[in-house]
């Protein structure tokens, strides 16, 4: 067994776990406990006339929780709805409103556009219909199955980069990087395998949850092992903190981004975990719709990680040939 920590460090430690509910339980708590929409985006038919209406008849009551665009028919609605361009879509009707929503978006949205839609009704004094035109199946319910996916792949992957870090510092950097390659494409494999055919909550898109899956994992490791290379462990620390602690609260899987708080919605647009439940979402439910910028989004991060591994194996050799250049000459 390893020897005993001294009782000064252990109460540091103690201390320091304290703190850490205290980073844990604010953050999370503080992203999600009251969910109001910013700028969520909303399709409307029906003139430029009903659009004034309902934006200031929005504004006055919900003031920046929506953004408004308007479309010439219900067609080109519905075809934005699952474009990914917009959330949903109010229809003006003289005799009644349609509110077409997309749960598989998001339920927080979903929930968000129906009461945008009763306010409108009410604006107009029409009867409200809804039409959820993207739902959720039963295997995937609440719309919880790309965010627990991500999980399952990130936990792991983090200690993975750690073991790689900890123990494989005596391998070459190609047996490291191909351990690091191999470890993503099993990930990515298994992973698929399970939610796809075993579970069947994302049921029949093996291929492409592989693919993404296999991208995911090899992000988190590289960023993970990337920064303690650099950093030693604090690099680490760092990659903890940005990709499980802040990166999962901020993703979007439990409530769309749209609902966090203005530094979280912020950063949670360019953080690798909300950009892979995105590709996911619409990789599965979208058709791939506007699924090639969350892509771009994770795959970036896999090649800063990489850059920075790079970096880190170069600078010891600069040091050793710069010590060689300065060293004085031997006296005899």
């Amino acid at each position: 067994m390893p020897a005993s920590l001294s009782p000064r460090t252990l109460v540091l430690l103690t201390v320091a776990f304290i703190a850490a509910i205290f980073v844990f339980a604010g953050i999370y708590t503080g992203t999600q406990h009251n969910p109001m929409p910013h700028q969520l985006r909303v399709g409307v038919v029906g003139g430029d006339l009903v659009a004034t209406l309902i934006n200031t008849g929005v504004e006055s009551k919900a003031p920046g929780e929506f953004k408004l665009y308007t479309y010439p028919n219900q067609a080109s609605l519905r075809q934005a709805i699952k474009d990914r361009k917009v959330y949903g879509g109010y229809v003006y009707e003289k005799n009644a409103g349609l509110m077409i929503t997309a749960s598989a978006a998001g339920k927080a949205a979903n929930t968000a556009l129906t009461l945008l839609g009763e306010q409108v009704a009410a604006i107009f004094k029409v009867p409200l219909q809804t039409q959820d035109l993207v739902p959720l199946p039963e295997s995937d319910s609440q719309g919880l199955s790309s965010y627990t996916y991500q999980y399952g792949l990130l936990v792991p992957s983090f200690v993975f980069a750690v073991l790689i870090f900890m123990f494989g510092y005596g391998l070459s950097l190609v047996w490291r990087l191909g351990l690091i390659g191999a470890y993503s494409l099993g990930a990515g494999i298994v992973g698929a395998l399970t939610v796809d055919q075993i579970v069947g909550a994302l049921p029949h898109h093996y291929f492409a949850l592989a693919a993404l899956g296999a991208l995911y994992a090899a992000t988190a490791v590289l960023v993970t092992y990337g920064l303690a290379r650099v950093l030693s462990y604090a690099g680490l620390a760092l990659a903890g903190l940005l990709l499980i602690l802040v990166g999962n609260s901020v993703s979007g899987g439990s409530i769309n981004q749209e609902f966090l708080p203005g530094f979280f919605r912020d950063i949670g647009q360019a953080l690798p975990n909300g950009a892979f439940i995105r590709s996911v979402r619409n990789t599965v439910y979208f058709d791939g719709a506007n699924t090639h910028r969350a892509m771009f989004v994770v795959a970036l991060w896999a090649v800063g990680g990489l850059v920075l591994a790079l970096v880190a194996e170069a600078l010891p050799g600069l040091r050793s040939r710069r010590k060689k250049v300065t060293a004085p000459e031997p006296t005899a």
